[in-house]
């Protein structure tokens, strides 16, 4: 009776012990799970095409964090900080993907927007202004995914010494501007010409449509001069002999038109043992930055 109940106290001091194991101070895997998240927030891809990604991680280190705090199993609290850092990064992998594929996507709608561009004065100015928009939304998803910090991990590794680099310059790069095209009427008088100048200016700009359609870079340039010349002298000579009229016409007009400041990202520049370093960053500076032995950055 008395071996039996000391086995039963016995097991019980086992389940007590391993039940109630306090979580030991300073796990590397919840810090590493801190960093990766604090990356994937930090990187502008992942808001605008991974966010439920993110806060999936974000949910599983606050679990982590949890049963932490509260005393719970290490191995437990352990794998689940491990599981948030491989969410995080799986974050910015999904992120970076996806703004390709709309990268590639926009600049395909693009091309197909100019394609359709007809050789009419008004449909071709329509969809000039389809294919300007495409374009811009390209150039903005490339720029976004070349400035992008996903394609080099910044964190510090273990054991790694650090050291702080003064900041020698920073420049704010901001979004080129854009241009705006629009379709208005214009009265045209014929009744005081004996040239047909409706006509010359309808022809030009037909011309020159076609003949941009030619060849590409100098060629092109050629061809669409080539085109305008001689699309005028047809239109000018179109109806030289009618009398002359009073009419109106559509006419397009384009302006480069100043954007307000979006900044994209902070070039900055700082100096480490005497050598020139350059980094890309997401938000403004501060006098130093941290670098590891080779000058390279780290958080």
């Amino acid at each position: 009776m008395f071996e039996k109940s000391a086995t039963f106290a016995v097991v019980l001091a086992i389940l007590a012990a391993s039940g109630c194991a306090s979580y030991p101070a300073g796990d590397p895997a919840l810090d590493d799970a801190r960093l990766s998240l604090d990356a994937a927030r930090r990187n502008p891809q992942v808001a605008i095409y991974a966010p439920a990604e993110l806060d999936q991680a974000a949910a599983t280190l606050r679990q982590a964090d949890e049963l932490a705090a509260s005393g719970g199993r290490y191995n437990d609290a352990h794998q689940l900080a491990l599981l948030a850092s491989q969410r995080a990064a799986a974050a910015q992998d999904v992120a970076r993907l996806r703004s390709e594929q709309a990268a590639l996507v926009a600049q395909r709608t693009a091309t197909d927007a100019r394609i359709r561009a007809d050789v009419t004065q008004q449909q071709a100015a329509i969809a000039q202004l389809q294919a300007a928009e495409a374009q811009r939304q390209a150039e903005d998803a490339q720029r976004l995914a070349a400035v992008a910090p996903a394609a080099y991990d910044y964190r510090r590794r273990q054991g790694e010494a650090l050291y702080e680099a003064p900041i020698t310059s920073v420049r704010a790069v901001v979004g080129p501007p854009e241009q705006r095209c629009w379709v208005e009427r214009q009265v045209v008088d014929t009744r005081s010409a004996g040239i047909n100048v409706p006509g010359a200016v309808v022809g030009g700009v037909v011309g020159g449509i076609l003949g941009h359609q030619i060849g590409s870079g100098r060629g092109r340039d050629v061809a669409t001069g080539i085109g305008a010349a001689t699309g005028a002298v047809v239109g000018a000579n179109v109806g030289r002999d009618a009398p002359g009229t009073v009419y109106t016409q559509d006419v397009q007009r384009c302006a480069n038109v100043s954007t307000a400041a979006r900044l994209d990202y902070w070039d900055v520049t700082y100096n480490f043992r005497g050598y020139e370093h350059r980094v890309q960053t997401t938000s403004p500076p501060g006098a130093t930055v941290l670098v590891n032995e080779q000058g390279e950055p780290r958080v």
